[in-house]
């Protein structure tokens, strides 16, 4: 359950189905003129390392499932406890039958709801993540179509490490120019309630 990574992940992914998306409709076009396609690319890791709303909401969801995994880890710790106060009694004989099975039940149901507040958590955690990266999705895409028709480009690429682009030249590089559009001003995406939820 580490979202950051998670984020990290989807964020590449936008980046690579962008270059896609504009991969497709500069193929069934005509270029705009005869000296050849226009092509420029960003670097996927620099975008993902000094593009500021991106890492404010990673540190964000890193903090909240820091916190639910420290909430968990200390309601298990307090199960724990009370199970092994009771295998200590019932060692000693001084519980009924009737007892034991009732306490039993307990511990197996605060098991129970304690897995399924983990599960719960973990949803949560990966549906805002999901809602983040929709977000942050909104204003590249928003940041890259501006750049797009102001310098008439046919494709803006993605270089990230790993990627289908292996080499490129650097003089095609605009990275500089889109994370000064990205960080130029506030996001409109709220900030996260790092609260973990009781």
């Amino acid at each position: 359950m580490k979202s950051n990574n998670l984020l990290f992940v989807l964020f590449c992914a936008l980046l690579m189905t962008y270059a896609c998306k504009e991969s497709g409709s500069a193929a069934s076009a005509p270029a705009s003129n005869s000296s050849g396609l226009k092509i420029a690319f960003v670097n996927g890791d620099s975008i993902l390392t000094h593009y500021k709303d991106f890492k404010k909401q990673s540190e964000a969801m890193e903090i909240k499932q820091r916190n639910a995994e420290e909430q968990l880890q200390s309601k298990g710790a307090a199960l724990e406890k009370e199970i092994m106060a009771y295998q200590q009694k019932a060692q000693t004989g001084t519980l009924t039958g009737k007892e034991m099975q009732a306490r039993e039940k307990y511990l197996s149901s605060r098991q129970e709801a304690i897995l399924a507040e983990r599960d719960q958590m973990a949803q949560e955690i990966m549906k805002e993540t999901a809602a983040i990266n929709k977000q942050l999705q909104a204003v590249l895409q928003e940041k890259l179509n501006a750049i797009k028709e102001k310098e008439g480009y046919d494709f803006i690429l993605s270089y990230v490490e790993g990627g289908p682009v292996l080499v490129a030249d650097a003089k095609y590089d605009i990275t500089a120019q889109v994370l000064k559009q990205l960080n130029e001003e506030e996001s409109a995406t709220p900030p996260v309630d790092t609260t973990a939820k009781k």
